[in-house]
């Protein structure tokens, strides 16, 4: 009667039997793929880390700068300044996008066009109200402005607080009364 492994129970020569490992391979139970010292073992550390964390701080920061900008677009400066640095945090936020460092592409998006909005609507409200103050002064208000300066430093010689009042109010009745005069003689209708 023939045993396993010495070319029984159908086995012809030089085949392995039941349980038996030929040259080069590895038993049930023994190390192999994916365990320490095993062969053919895969690097652990270079499929096993989580990839790297978002950079999204860049496209959060010009959402944030560009609705401050929008809101504060009424005031010369701040709003200006507000303005550029939610442009400037947009096109990098967007950068890191196209470099796959950060997926907030819409926030960065939002924020460069909250930016731009913002520095237009500034720039057109710095220039109007340049053009009007402009226009006020060559047309005679900056001499009514100094006739107010002077009418209000004179009433605050008075002797009494009263009468420092009503020479206060007497001052901004005779500079209310000069300011229709700088826009022409036009009255309004129904006067």
């Amino acid at each position: 009667m023939s045993t396993p492994g010495d070319g029984g129970y159908g086995q012809g020569q030089g085949q392995q039997g039941w349980g038996q490992q030929g040259p080069g391979q590895q038993g049930y139970g023994q190390q192999g793929y994916g365990q320490p010292g095993g062969t053919g073992q895969w690097d652990q550390g270079s499929f096993g880390t989580a990839p790297p964390k978002p950079r999204n701080g860049m496209g959060t920061a010009a959402l944030v700068f560009g609705i401050l900008a929008l809101l504060t677009c009424w005031f010369p400066v701040v709003g200006l300044l507000l303005g550029i640095l939610a442009i400037i945090f947009a096109v990098i936020g967007r950068g890191r996008v196209k470099k796959l460092q950060a997926t907030n592409k819409g926030a960065a998006t939002t924020g460069l066009v909250l930016g731009v909005l913002s520095v237009i609507v500034n720039l057109i409200i710095s220039v109007l109200f340049f053009l009007g103050l402009a226009t006020f002064l060559n047309f005679g208000g900056a001499q009514s402005v100094q006739q107010l300066q002077d009418c209000l430093s004179q009433a605050q010689s008075a002797p009494s607080p009263a009468a420092v009042q009503q020479a206060i109010s007497q001052c901004q009745q005779q500079f209310s009364s000069q300011l229709p005069q700088l826009g022409g003689d036009q009255q309004p209708e129904g006067q």
